[in-house]
């Protein structure tokens, strides 16, 4: 087996960019995606609001305070939603290992591709690049390694419009002199901890001498942040295959979160991450779950089976709010999380509602079976003349 070629594709300020596009007079100008009340949070900033200070989950009375001139835009999820599936579709033109990290960022095998192609990946990273801002004006940064950890830290180093690429002849030069705060993993209760004790840089992590040190504060994960510091990553992308039994989604907070209003904004956000992993796949389910983390020890899982097989954005929201209105303790939490189990595709719930409707005489089977299947989304699925056709009745 060659050396494997990760990209990992990283929107830039997607939500905010997703708005330009639609307004091109914000364009250049310092803008946040959030709800314009006084405990609302920043979802998004633009980078001109970022040269202020002004960054996401900031509550937003504070950005306006540092930015006096901040225009406030109401975020438009299914405007997201669209968007991102435009994006993914541009990116499974080059591969199918496709690993969807969030709506907005993912990892992408690419090692099939310049096998077949010889093509250099730069090249490739800047065709990638040119076609999503020319097709959806939407600029990203690219990250070229050979492992998805160099590639998530190759992305971030050229906002935006970047193209970067780390390999073991340029890591010491290129990844090393990182503060070990901006290390992908590090958290930022952990970071001041590691510079107390001398751990400053991605350099320092990297050195085995400092192992026995590092440890006190990585415990059993410092074997995994020694072999990232030093460009080694064996994980895999993960991109779903056609037997999935559920499509789930999750974030941890960089600290807890017990303002309701911004967990339900975070709940979009994971909520569109599944809703479009679904759609990808062209999978429905009608069991929804939530997760609900308050502390180390106390993770709470909930769960409600509907009357609909659904796939899409709106309708899995409204199930989780549902579910989250019902068991949230208004206790801080640390992550939250919505699964869709008991997943199936479009085909085997056809065969699956056949086997009920064709015991009811009284009506056409396919008729009454294509209005069933049409009430799982807004959109029509199938047509009863469709059904014939592939000799299905």
């Amino acid at each position: 087996m060659g050396m494997r070629i990760i990209f990992h594709i990283d929107m830039n300020a997607f939500y905010a960019n997703c708005e330009i596009s639609q307004h091109p007079e914000l364009k250049g100008k310092p803008i946040v995606i959030s709800h314009n009340s006084k405990r609302s949070v920043v979802s998004t900033a633009s980078y001109e609001a970022r040269e202020f200070g002004v960054h996401s989950a900031m509550p937003l009375f504070m950005a306006k305070e540092k930015c006096p001139d901040l225009i406030v835009v109401e975020p438009h999820f299914n405007l997201y939603h669209n968007l991102s599936q435009r994006f993914f579709e541009i990116v499974y033109t080059y591969s199918k290992k496709v690993e969807i990290a969030s709506i907005d960022e993912c990892y992408v095998d690419m090692s099939d591709y310049f096998t077949s192609t010889h093509a250099q990946p730069y090249v490739v990273a800047k065709e990638i690049q040119d076609k999503i801002l020319e097709t959806l004006s939407l600029p990203c940064s690219i990250g070229i390694s050979p492992n998805k950890f160099l590639s998530k830290m190759a992305s971030d180093m050229k906002k935006p419009l970047g193209i970067t690429i780390i390999t073991q002849r340029n890591l010491k030069e290129v990844l090393w002199p990182i503060k070990v705060g901006d290390m992908y993993g590090i958290g930022k209760k952990t970071a001041p901890k590691l510079e107390e004790v001398g751990i400053k840089t991605i350099a320092d992590i990297a050195n085995y001498d400092n192992y026995q040190t590092i440890r006190q504060f990585l415990g059993k994960n410092t074997l995994i942040y020694y072999n990232r510091a030093n460009g080694r990553d064996l994980s895999p992308v993960v991109y779903e295959d056609t037997d999935m039994k559920s499509i789930g989604h999750s974030t941890t907070f960089e600290s807890d979160i017990s303002d309701e209003d911004s967990l339900k904004e975070e709940f979009k956000k994971v909520c569109l991450t599944v809703a479009e992993r679904a759609s990808k796949h062209d999978m429905y389910s009608n069991c929804v779950v939530i997760t609900l983390k308050y502390t180390r020890f106390k993770s709470v899982t909930r769960q409600m089976l509907v009357q609909e097989y659904m796939n899409d954005y709106e309708k899995i929201y409204s199930y989780v709010m549902m579910l989250f209105n019902k068991h949230y303790t208004h206790e801080p939490l640390r992550l939250i999380g919505v699964t869709l189990n008991n997943v199936k595709r479009k085909e085997a719930i056809i065969e699956q509602m056949n086997i009920f409707d064709t015991k009811n005489k009284a009506v056409d089977p396919i008729d009454s079976l294509i209005e069933n299947i049409n009430k799982m989304t807004s959109a029509h699925l199938i047509k009863a003349k469709d059904y014939r056709i592939n000799g299905k009745s």
